[in-house]
Order: C-alpha cells, then structure tokens, then sequence
C-alpha cells in the first residue's frame, strides 16, 4: 500500500529539516491499524483526526467543525457532526461526510462500538451501547481520517511521505522522511520531518540514540530523559518530563493452566514488590512512580488504598510452577523505560521462590504482537499508553473480553482475562463513571489479580536548544509542524 501521490524533490540547503530519533520504524501504513506509539508518532503527522486533545487536555473540533449533536437518546445512542468547511486531502481532494464516514466505518476503534453513516450531509454515529464521552475516542490515532484510491492514502495532515511509501521499503529503513503538505490548512514550520531509527541493543539500551544525541544527528527524542543526558555527558539538549498517561504492570495469561486458578494469581501478586522495580527504573523520587491503580495518574486519582500482601502465600502454594515464561517489551517504552533490567528484577524475587523466571524478549514489534496475539506466555512485563483521555476506555482496552485476541489477531487484553462479572462492570462505568462503579472495577482487579500494576509512566523527552514550541499533550499526542527552530 502506497501513501503519497508523487515523489518529492531531493532535500535542498534550504530545506529546514527538523530530525526526531525513535527506536523503531512504522509498524503500518494505515492510521486505522495503529497498535504503537511511535507509528502514531509519525502518522499522526500525516492523517488527523474529528477531534483533538490541546496541550492542557481540552478536546476540540477539528476536522469536524462542532461538537457531537446527539440525534437520540438512550443506550444506543446516535450521534451527528458536520465535517469543517475548506479541508482538501493531500492529493486536492474535499473533505466530505461520505469520505469521513468511509474511513471511519473502517477504524478498529470503532468495530463493535458505533455503525458510521451520512444522513444529510452530516455523519451519523448509531452507538450500539452507552458512548457518552464518545468525542474522547474519534480524537484517537487509530481514528485518523483517510483517502483512499486503490492502493494509495492520503492526509490532511502538514506532512506526507516524501515518496511512494510501501511496508517492504521500510521494513529494514533506517529512517523515515515526511515532507510539507502544500494544502494543508494550517502552518507547518519545517519543510520536512526525519524519523530517524536507531534500534536499542540486545538489553534493550538505546545505545544508538544516545549516541545520535551526543554527535548532534537528532533535534529531539522522546525516548530519553533528563538522566541519559547527565549520565552519558550529552550536551547542547534540554529534557522535560511530565506526568504521562500510561502504566506499566506484570499481566499474567489467564488462559494458561496454571494461571486460571485465581489463588494462585493472588500468590504471584503478593510475592512482587513493585518498589525495586520503580528503583530500576526511575533514579529520581521513584516511590512517587509507584501505581497503585492501573489507571495513570495523569487521567485519574488512583482509587482506594494499597491491600496487605502476604509474600508467603507462594512459597506455601500447592500450585506454585517450577517454571513460568515470561514476555517482555523489545525496548523502552513509555511504561517501562528499563524492560530488561525490570524483567531481570521480577525473575530475581520469582527464584527466591524456587521459580525458574525463562524470559522472553521479541527482536522487533512485530514479533512482540504476534507472541501477544497466539498467546505464547504465561505471564508479561507491558503496560497500556492510554489512547483518550477517557479511564473507561483504558479499563476496557485491559480487561474487556471483547479485547482477547482471537484467531492471530493482536488485541489489548494482554491478560486474556474473559469474565462476564468484568464486562458488566466496565458497561456500568462506562454509562456512569462514578467512584462506586470505578471502585467495583478495582475490587475485581484486586480479587482476580489478572494483572499488577508496577510503575507510572511518564512523558519525557530531550530537545536541542534551537527547538521551541515544543509539547506533549496528555494523550501523548506531538504536532511536529508546531516546533519552531
């Protein structure tokens, strides 16, 4: 699949090339199928969305020009919006209700959830359960409008590719170039943007980067922080770290033998200490990362108070395995910025239980969600980057059991955890997101142990002095063509 309707002219000395270093390429070409935040990163760029969060967390109007009318009431809602007046694809194309409607009939965020069509001049969202903050999920990366003709996409977005764009060609690619969308809407102030990729090493280090950073190849990254720079003598950046919106815990697969007796879950649960991990992973105040819910901090105050654990429920339990299989991420990721010194951490206080901990580390993203999709673990060290600023849609993404994979195909219950006490649950909070209905959420989590949550994740990022204008909004969401420079 192509993305780009002609090649672009070479870059020139008087292109203004702002270089962003990430650690892997893009996993899809299409913004529908957005399963990792650096593809959202770069496509995002190019494809946007009805709605948007701004850099304090207000949700607007973007592509469409109002916000959601409802055109009925009840637990099938239907909702309408027009589309914004004066918005041409990259290709020259208007932006219409049917295209609009068109490329979000085909949005996984939206299967199972809402029916998209047109009715006089407008598109109609007929829900097929209680939506009522539904604006949070069209301001997604995964709703991103489209264009398709044949095989090509197009944007709306202040960047293209630079060139026809097929997955072959970027599978091995060391970067990944967007140049300006000449009819984009709004400002874009540089002419071109450069994904450069530098794979971490074998443990996970983003060694490459750091090195990048050091000799000046990149403007900006968010995948190192304020203590890479001091650690590593990295001069000339300036870091920031915010709250984030994701959370990084241990899942454990429920569908394995082992793993469906629920006072087993509980044993493993209670024998982690979640504080070497926050230690590993945050040098700074890590006590302060520490979750205690697996919502992030930055959507919601955690809900409740921590329970007693008793760490010999698993050295007395009959069920307690010789040995468990653990996956882990392919590199940093915004939950988890140290995954194989975390991992190494957690098979460390398993052995003192007299359990083999076999780690499990995937080469690449793709690899990492087939293991995901086939459900060959028995347990994970992951985390979730909350797609909308919405806490239901993050427990739903975590425990629905419309999110187990099935079939090969890559969904978000990394637990595989299928209950229909939970489901109920989730529809409850998700009709009224009150603190009875989330409590009861956290009480199942609590009692099912079908994950535990470890650390906080937060935004962090490094930019050269030159770069101004530069924000991350809470839904993790960058506008490069903002950047000043």
């Amino acid at each position: 699949m192509t993305t780009s309707p002609r090649p672009i002219p070479l870059t020139t000395d008087k292109t203004r090339t702002l270089r962003i270093g990430v650690l892997a390429g893009v996993g899809t070409l299409d913004p529908r199928e957005i399963g990792d935040t650096i593809t959202g990163l770069v496509l995002g760029q190019i494809f946007e969305m009805a709605y948007r969060v701004t850099p304090s967390g207000a949700i607007e109007p973007h592509l469409f020009a109002e916000r959601l009318r409802e055109e009925r009431s009840g637990a099938q809602a239907v909702y309408s919006a027009a589309v914004r007046e004066g918005i041409v694809f990259s290709d020259g194309t208007p932006l219409t209700a049917e295209i609009a409607a068109a490329s979000l009939a085909k949005s996984g965020a939206l299967r199972g959830r809402a029916t998209v069509s047109v009715r006089d001049g407008r598109v109609h969202f007929a829900m097929s359960g209680p939506s009522p903050r539904f604006e949070n999920v069209l301001t997604q990366w995964n709703c991103g409008i489209v264009l398709e003709k044949g095989t090509t996409m197009f944007g709306t977005g202040p960047y293209r590719f630079a060139e026809a764009t097929s997955m072959h060609m970027l599978a091995d690619g060391r970067e990944v170039r967007l140049v300006r969308n000449p009819r984009y809407a709004g400002t874009a102030h540089a002419d071109e943007l450069v994904f450069a990729i530098y794979r971490p090493d074998a443990d996970a280090t983003p060694t490459r980067l750091m090195e990048a950073a050091k000799n000046g190849q990149i403007d900006l990254t968010l995948h190192l922080s304020a203590q890479d720079v001091i650690r590593h003598g990295i001069s000339g950046f300036q870091s920031m770290m915010q709250p984030g919106n994701s959370t990084g815990f241990l899942f454990l697969n429920c569908e394995t033998p082992m793993f469906r007796d629920a006072s087993l879950r509980r044993a493993v649960r209670d024998a982690i200490n979640p504080v070497p991990v926050a230690e590993v992973n945050y040098e700074k105040n890590p006590l302060a990362f520490l979750a205690r819910d697996i919502i992030p901090l930055l959507m919601s105050r955690a809900s409740g108070t921590p329970a007693t654990r008793d760490r010999e429920l698993l050295r007395k339990h009959p069920g307690k395995p010789a040995r468990i299989q653990m996956l882990m991420p392919w590199a940093p990721r915004p939950y988890l910025p140290k995954p194989l010194a975390s991992a190494q951490e957690i098979a460390r206080q398993l052995a003192a239980y007299g359990i083999d901990v076999q780690l499990t580390q995937p080469r690449s993203t793709a690899e990492a969600f087939r293991i995901l999709a086939t459900g060959e673990y028995d347990m994970g060290l992951g985390g979730w980057v909350a797609d909308n600023p919405d806490p239901a849609e993050f427990y739903e993404s975590m425990l629905s059991s419309a999110q187990v994979s099935r079939n090969g195909q890559y969904l978000t219950n990394l637990a595989r955890w299928s209950d229909p006490a939970t489901d109920a649950a989730l529809a409850e909070y998700r009709a009224n997101p009150s603190a009875a209905n989330r409590k009861a959420i956290t009480d199942l989590i609590e009692s099912e142990a079908m994950m535990v949550p470890l650390i906080y994740g937060a935004s962090t990022a490094i930019r050269a002095r030159k770069v101004k204008e530069f924000h991350i909004t809470p839904s993790g969401h960058v506008s490069f063509a903002d950047i000043v420079f």
